[in-house]
Order: C-alpha cells, then sequence, then structure tokens
C-alpha cells in the first residue's frame, strides 16, 4: 500500500497580558494543541497558517519573523504529515471557535501551556518557539 503525504501548516499563537500566554486549542476528539490545517491549492505556507488560525480561532495574527519549524508524524496508518509552523502574535482579540473541529480554545501561562499539551511533538514545538519568543523580547508579540 502507498503511503499517503499530508502537508497541514500553522502557528503557535504568544500574546502579553502582561504575563506571556500561548493560545491552545481542545480538538473534539480531546487532545490540546495549536491551530492547524491542510494546504490548499495555491497557499503559500503563511497563507494556510492565517487562515487556518482564522477558521479555528476566529483570530487574525502576525507573523513573528525567523522561525519556521518542522514537525512530523502518522496520524493513522498508511498516512505520513508534515506540519509548517510559525510563531505569530494576534491582531485582533475576538476569538470564535470552529465548533466542527474545535472544543475549546484557552489562553494560559506557561506552565499550564506544558501540562496540557498532548502530544511530545507538540511540547517539543512549543518548547522552541518559546525559547525563540523569549530571545526576541522585543515586547513584539
Amino acid at each position: 500500500m502507498k503511503e499517503l503525504k499530508e502537508k497541514s501548516c500553522g502557528a503557535v499563537i504568544f500574546r502579553r497580558t502582561p504575563q506571556l500566554e500561548v493560545l491552545v486549542i481542545r480538538q473534539n476528539e480531546g487532545h490540546w494543541c495549536f491551530p492547524k490545517g491542510h494546504v490548499e491549492a495555491g497557499e503559500t505556507e503563511e497563507e494556510t497558517a492565517r487562515r487556518e488560525v482564522k477558521e479555528e480561532t476566529g483570530l487574525e495574527i502576525r507573523f513573528l519573523s525567523g522561525f519556521r519549524e518542522e514537525t512530523h508524524y502518522s496520524p493513522k496508518e498508511g498516512v505520513e504529515k508534515d506540519v509548517v509552523w510559525f510563531v505569530a502574535g494576534p491582531t485582533s482579540n475576538d476569538m470564535k471557535r470552529q465548533k466542527e473541529e474545535v472544543a475549546e480554545l484557552l489562553w494560559v501561562n506557561m506552565v499550564d501551556a506544558a501540562a496540557l499539551i498532548t502530544y511530545e511533538n507538540d511540547r517539543q514545538l512549543f518548547r522552541k518557539a518559546l525559547k525563540f519568543v523569549k530571545e526576541l523580547d522585543s515586547g513584539e508579540y
């Protein structure tokens, strides 16, 4: 059987209120992660990430330049998935979850985020994104 290859893009979204918070989502299947989705024909990676964040959370975002990370996993037998991730900050505050896919949207502190995130590859991504944001430390997010 031939392996199916999928590609998605998403974003780890940070904000200051004044503490640093990150947006996590609980998928309807129950796992906690970050917003992402499949690339549509003709889209760039950034366009996909921006569209998927808007669809799943209602938020408009601005990317923080210099962060692009890839994760790989198999969501089911015979399927390999690549996900390209960016770091972003919200440019709007109006959150509205996509009921078909998302059960809950939460802004949480770093300790709570680390405890909530379900999968190890997402926890590793979170650690890399947090390190990037802390090193940036320009108040850009």
